[in-house]
């Protein structure tokens, strides 16, 4: 039986194409036999099908690998290396174990998973610090810690190459590189320099990242970061870094496909507008470069919060306050300048419009911001977007733009000044970054785009697609590379190892009249067009076997690269080859007053692979590409402006940079890392077959294990190799001293070509297939084996089960014989004895269970009637003292509620006694005043009664609104709450109410009598002038006595300002511990009283210096000289003046804002504090007047009592 015959027997599991899966698993219905020209296979959807086959069987369809190498960490161990067994390893480990990394030789596979994954924390680090790499599960802290091991041991340049298509987690995976370096290379004094690596990061993403339609945070650029080293004591430390970027695009700036963004920091910058109202900004879909895609927000991102943390790092980097406000001006203006609005210009004295020309307005808005953020003229601006110059050798003609061709200037323009802002950003983050000191060696971790293949193909992919072939070729070199020394340290004989060499390709890019060099020659040519160039490429490359041109159309190519077949779109190839903008307008912004923009401007272009960082004085980094320009002495830093005829192009600046970083990879140990995306839809863990196989085709995973394939791709040690197949010879030709022997005894056996194994020095290395072919092997020998063994054993088995079954059922019959017989005797004997006991029983039985139910009732009726006792004697005391206590705490508050009501009594009843005998002392007083005397007088002061009078009738006429406004609804609502809070504690509602309502109806009385007084005295004012003189004695002394009133007065409101402060400070204090609602209630009871003691302090105050003024005042010498606000009147102003707390007045509380409730009622209260100090400072004033009088204490105390 051939070894095809025996792996491809009955029920064997192989894979079969399928449309949709790519590959099926099926099994075997019938065993292959040689010469066979079909299979019958049963897929594992349940489908029965036919495969057809050739008659030699070279197309039989690929193995499964057996259970035990499912789900492998390194896809070369598998036995049968090919596309469906990677494919299927990869799902396994991906879907069902959720895990992301997986080797592939020195290859690292990394799945975007989509979801957060914990496995990049500290501990993380800490766990694979000192491991080799495969002694741990697969992981990119694995690969950074071989390379930095490898590092500190062999003190060589390395570098980790990452790579994979939009979306496929490239930056992530560089990032998480990037800071394990920095956490295992770094020391305490030392963190500065970690937290400036880490902190480049949100700088690149936001100025070189935008969101496309494949991933939300994509690289538009290529990075390549240095991070240095420096020995010390055998240990690395970091040191610094240097970064190198390559090919932005800057066609994004002005143009976005839908669906996709422009640059992060365009939107982060539109979000944080409010901190920058200098730049006039407005929303982003305001601005004609961030409204194309439709998509201008990231879904659980903010843009500000973003900003943010850019703004930090650039902090951090040693950007200065300065430097950042310089460079949002720049973007501002960027964005300012796409909304310049180039419109139609029609001929003089016509509406025919001038296509050859176009006009831009003089007031256009956004003209005046560009130049006015960017400091330049925006009139200069303005006209070389109209106009271009062109040159000759003796003159220049100026010639207008069309609409079309001022637009492609003004997008040209800010395309400039966003790479150059890039550059010269890169610059500063690498002199951050680099501390100057000298070099020994780094680690490169290379962020590159992938193979990019869209619908349309133009002079971006070309490039990326060129890259990755170069790449391509480096990898492939590499790899064969490893296998030849991995063969050589085992001493096995190899041959040359056959694999897919794309040079061809690269030729047709970059040898003489290939893709690029066809294009820098037509870009030279005056009148060079796309198509044109198409035709040239038609005519030249057509030679080369990479190279197709298009079945129909003359505006495309193909080029058919490692991984797939990309046809090429020619048009725009010529002006991204170009990259050119007018030589006028970079002049312009050369000449502005901004230091930065002239800085920006005048960058020079260089390759920064090629210089030292330390010694470069053009801040570094390349920005649009790396160019391979050679510098000499100091002339990297002045300007020079190439003349159209010797100005490098893209193309070629971008091949030299390439190959610089080329030779830069060879000169280091790479590592790779190629990143794939798992679904377009950005779900979880979903895996779309079809997107994965066309990534592995690309990323080279599938050519790294076609190369192992064809090599010995199965490798196993001597001990696991013998522990394993030691049963497949016999005993005698095995030997555990020479496990070397035995294993060739083994191998020799089962393969007897030669050329399917070879013997080195550690290793067993196997062809693809063979492994599996010894497994299989080994199942055959094991099954048979076991066959044998389990037919032995079973019949002892089941011979010595039946011999002592046999035994032992005649043992039972003979003594079941008589164990029956024996039984029927004692049942009889039995049946008597228990007829006997049974009869004694019973009796003893019910005799105790009677004993026993007496003893228990007893019991429970003893213990139950105590306890009925005792608990009739406790409720009984505890109605005794309950009742003695009420007795004393109702007799107490009674004597408390009776002493405060009759305290309060006592001072109403006072209140009113001196209020009546001052009323009867000025009924008498008035009496004796005359009209005429008073008229002598007083001449001239009738017109300042009568405004006086008109004064008060105002008054009276707002406080009669007043009284009916607020007295009513908000004064008479609070003291019929205070009155209903004192029935409740003295059991007496209705004769508190009453007495209130008395209390309010005397004080309505006294206002009508004070006003009745008040016109009484103003018609009687005559009447008092004969019996002045005699009075006059008598008044002063009643001044001395209304001045002692006065000091009672004050001593009764610092009596009442300290309860009420003792009142207050009880209040604070049980609104901490009671319901919100209950302060609220008190608060209002609180301040009510204190208006009220106000409210009465005012009236004796009114009524105490009603006659002074005319004592003191009213006299013949100085009664000219007053005016109509006079003093003397003003108390007529604020007589019924009551002042209110507006929010008491105006607004209801709500019980759902009970906090802020509180805290105004405490506001209210201090204001109240506040109107009894002012009341207090206003008769010390009063008291310490000379010779004071009736009349001067009334308008003072009047004018004191006007509210604010």
């Amino acid at each position: 039986m051939s070894s095809e015959e025996m792996l491809y027997a009955q029920g064997a599991k192989i894979w079969v194409p399928h449309a949709e899966l790519v590959w099926e698993s099926a099994t075997l219905e019938e065993s292959y036999r040689k010469g066979a020209g079909f299979l019958k296979i049963c897929t594992e959807s349940g489908r029965l099908k036919e495969v057809k086959l050739k008659a030699d069987g070279s197309d039989l369809p690929p193995l499964r690998n057996p259970a035990i190498l499912v789900g492998q960490n390194d896809l070369t161990t598998l036995s049968y290396l090919h596309e469906p067994g990677v494919l299927h390893n990869l799902r396994v480990r991906f879907c069902e174990r959720q895990i992301i990394y997986t080797y592939c030789g020195i290859i690292l596979v990394a799945i975007n998973p989509y979801a957060e994954m914990p496995l990049y924390g500290p501990s993380i680090i800490r766990a694979y610090r000192g491991h080799a790499m495969g002694d741990l599960e697969p992981h990119i802290f694995a690969l950074a810690e071989e390379a930095y091991t490898k590092l500190e041991r062999e003190n060589c340049n390395l570098s980790i190459i990452v790579s994979g298509e939009s979306g496929a987690g490239k930056t992530v995976s560089a990032k998480y590189a990037m800071r394990y370096f920095a956490a295992v290379g770094g020391s305490e004094s030392e963190t500065q320099v970690e937290r400036k690596v880490l902190a480049s990061s949100p700088i690149m993403e936001a100025f070189g990242n935008a969101k496309t339609t494949r991933n939300d945070n994509s690289s538009r650029f290529g990075k390549f970061t240095k991070l240095l080293f420096r020995n010390q004591m055998g240990v690395m430390y970091l040191q610094g870094a240097t970064m190198h970027t390559y090919l932005l695009e800057k066609s994004r700036v002005v143009y976005q496909a839908q669906g996709e963004r422009n640059y992060h920091i365009f939107y982060q910058l539109c979000a944080a507008r409010s901190k920058y109202p200098e730049l006039v900004l407005d929303h982003q879909d305001k601005f004609q470069f961030l409204n194309m895609g439709g998509a201008p927000e990231i879904e659980r991102v903010s843009d500000v919060e973003q900003f943010n943390e850019t703004v930090q790092a650039m902090t951090v980097l040693g950007f200065s306050i300065q430097q950042i406000a310089d460079i949002v001006k720049i973007l501002a203006g960027i964005l300012h300048l796409g909304n310049i609005q180039v419109s139609k210009k029609f001929n003089e004295g016509s509406e025919e419009e001038d296509t050859d020309s176009c006009d831009i307005f003089h007031n256009d808005i956004h003209l005046q911001i560009t130049g006015d953020l960017l400091r330049v003229s925006a009139e200069d601006l303005r006209r070389w977007l109209l106009m271009r110059k062109i040159e000759s050798v003796n003159e220049y003609v100026l010639i207008p733009n069309s609409i079309e061709a001022a637009q492609a200037a003004r997008d040209a323009l800010a395309k400039h000044i966003y790479a150059k802002l890039f550059q010269y950003i890169v610059g500063v983050l690498n002199k951050s970054l680099h501390n100057g000191s000298k070099q020994c060696s780094f680690i490169g971790v290379l962020d590159i785009y992938g193979f990019e293949t869209f619908e349309v193909n133009s002079f971006e992919q070309f490039c990326i697609n060129y890259a990755n072939e170069k790449l391509q070729q480096q990898f492939n070199q590499h790899v064969f590379k490893l296998e030849q020394e991995e063969y050589l340290k085992e001493g096995i004989t190899w041959t040359m190892i056959d694999f897919y060499d794309n040079q061809p390709c690269i030729d047709l890019i970059e040898s003489r009249l290939g893709v690029l060099d066809l294009l820098d020659e037509e870009c030279r040519m005056p009148k060079g067009s796309d198509e044109s160039w198409a035709g040239k490429l038609i005519g030249k490359c057509s030679k080369f076997p990479h190279f197709e041109k298009p079945r129909f159309g003359s505006t495309s190519f193909f080029i058919k690269h490692f991984s797939d077949t990309v046809e090429y779109d020619v048009n725009g190839f010529l002006e991204k080859n170009r990259d050119t903008v007018s030589k006028e307008l970079t002049q312009v912004l050369s000449e502005s007053n901004m230091s930065l923009v002239k800085q920006v401007m005048t960058l020079e272009e260089i390759d920064t692979l090629g210089v030292d960082p330390a010694k470069s004085s053009t801040l570094g980094g390349r920005v649009v590409i790396s160019a391979g320009r050679k510098q000499q002495g100091n002339d990297t830093r002045r300007r020079v402006v190439p003349s159209k005829q010797h100005r490098k192009t893209v193309g070629s600046q971008f091949q030299e940079s390439l190959a610089s970083l080329i030779s830069t990879l060879h000169a280091t140990t790479p590592h790779y890392v190629r990143c794939i995306k798992p679904n377009d839809d950005k779900v979880a863990f979903k895996w779309e077959t079809a997107k994965i196989i066309q990534q592995l085709r690309a990323c080279g995973v599938l050519e790294t294990v076609r190369i192992s394939a064809a090599g010995f791709p199965s490798r196993w040690l001597y001990p696991d190799f013998y522990m394993r197949y030691q049963l497949l010879v016999y005993r005698s030709k095995l030997d555990k001293n020479d496990m070397k022997l035995s294993c060739r005894n083994i191998v020799m056996k089962w393969i007897q070509d030669e050329d399917k194994y070879r013997f080195g020095n550690t290793q067993i290395f196997f062809r693809a297939g063979q492994v599996a072919f010894l497994e299989q092997v080994r199942a055959n020998l094991r099954k048979k084996y076991i066959t044998i063994v389990q037919s032995v054993v079973r019949r002892f088995i089941y011979r010595r089960k039946f011999l002592r079954v046999q035994i032992v059922i005649n043992g039972i019959q003979r003594h079941a014989r008589g164990f029956l017989a024996r039984q029927r005797v004692q049942k009889m004997r039995e049946a008597r004895a228990g007829l006997i006991l049974s009869k004694y029983a019973r009796g003893w039985l019910c005799r105790r269970r009677y004993l026993r139910l007496r003893h228990s009732i007893s019991g429970i009726q003893t213990y139950a009637r105590g306890m009925l006792a005792r608990r009739k004697f406790h409720a009984m005391r505890d109605h005794y003292r309950a009742v003695q206590i009420q007795r004393f705490v109702r007799g107490a508050l009674a004597r408390r509620a009776y002493q405060k009501r009759r305290r309060n009594i006592i001072i109403c009843q006072a209140a009113i006694r001196r209020f009546l005998a001052r009323r009867k002392f000025k009924r008498m007083k008035a009496e004796a005043k005359t009209i005429s005397h008073m008229e002598n007088k007083y001449m001239g002061l009738e017109n300042k009664i009568i405004s006086m009078q008109q004064r008060i009738d105002e008054l009276n006429r707002d406080n009669s609104n007043l009284k009916h406004k607020t007295s009513e609804i908000s004064v008479l609502k609070m003291k019929l709450e205070l009155k209903k809070t004192l029935e409740a504690e003295f059991k007496n509602v209705k004769a508190a109410c009453q007495d209130k309502d008395k209390l309010i109806e005397a004080l309505n009385k006294q206002l009508e009598a004070e006003r009745d007084e008040k016109m009484q005295l103003l018609e009687e004012n005559g009447h008092a002038q004969e019996e002045w003189l005699s009075q006059k004695q008598t008044w002063r002394q009643e001044n001395e006595e209304l001045r002692r009133q006065i000091d009672e007065i004050i001593d009764m409101a610092k009596n009442a300002e300290v309860s009420q402060r003792n009142q207050e400070d009880r209040m604070l204090a049980e609104i901490d511990n009671r319901e919100l609602n209950e302060a609220y209630q008190r608060a209002i009871k609180d301040k009510e009283v204190i208006e009220n003691e106000n409210y009465m302090l005012k009236e004796e105050l009114s009524r105490l210096t009603a006659g002074n003024f005319s004592l003191h005042g009213r006299k013949a010498s100085n009664a000219s000289s007053q005016n109509e606000d006079d003093v003397g009147y003003a108390s007529a102003k604020n007589t019924l003046d009551i002042n209110r707390p507006p929010d008491l007045l105006s607004k209801n509380y709500s019980y759902n804002d009970s906090t802020s409730l509180v805290v105004k009622l405490r506001a209210i209260l201090e204001e109240e504090k506040q109107k009894h100090k002012n009341l207090q400072e206003q008769y010390i004033k009063l008291a310490s007047r000379h010779k004071p009088t009736e009349d001067s204490f009334r308008p003072a105390c009047r004018l004191t009592g006007r509210g604010p």
